[in-house]
């Protein structure tokens, strides 16, 4: 979650910053490290002991692994992009089948490499 300033933590619950200061000297609110380093109160402590957030909780400045940020394409380049991809997964389905056709290729060599010699008949060693 989101870690706030008590300032925040007071206007996002309606208390005063009094209020959300007394809560943290009890106990009854834990502070946590914001991602800068500064100390904070995670959103999500808000949630356990005030309950629902009157406002809701503002937005990262930067994406997270769980965020995704979807920037808007234009057209042109959404259908270059399509065409790109289209490109790529049949470029991967070609040498999936030249590899596939390495493997057979390998493996009529070695059953030619460990073919028996033919025997030598009788008569053509009598000359």
């Amino acid at each position: 979650m989101t870690v706030v300033s008590i300032s925040e933590a007071a206007r996002l619950t309606g208390k005063s910053r009094k209020t959300i200061q007394r809560y943290v000297a009890d106990g009854r609110i834990s502070m946590s490290q914001h991602v800068a380093g500064g100390k904070g109160i995670d959103t999500s402590e808000l949630v356990r002991v005030f309950g629902e957030l009157s406002h809701p909780a503002p937005a990262l400045s930067h994406a997270t692994e769980s965020q995704s940020v979807s920037p808007t394409v234009p057209p042109e380049v959404a259908a270059t992009l399509a065409l790109l991809q289209a490109e790529n997964a049949l470029l991967k389905a070609q040498i999936e089948a030249k590899d596939a056709n390495l493997a057979d290729l390998r493996q009529s060599l070695r059953l030619l490499e460990h073919a028996p010699a033919p025997k030598r008949r009788w008569w053509w060693s009598k000359t």
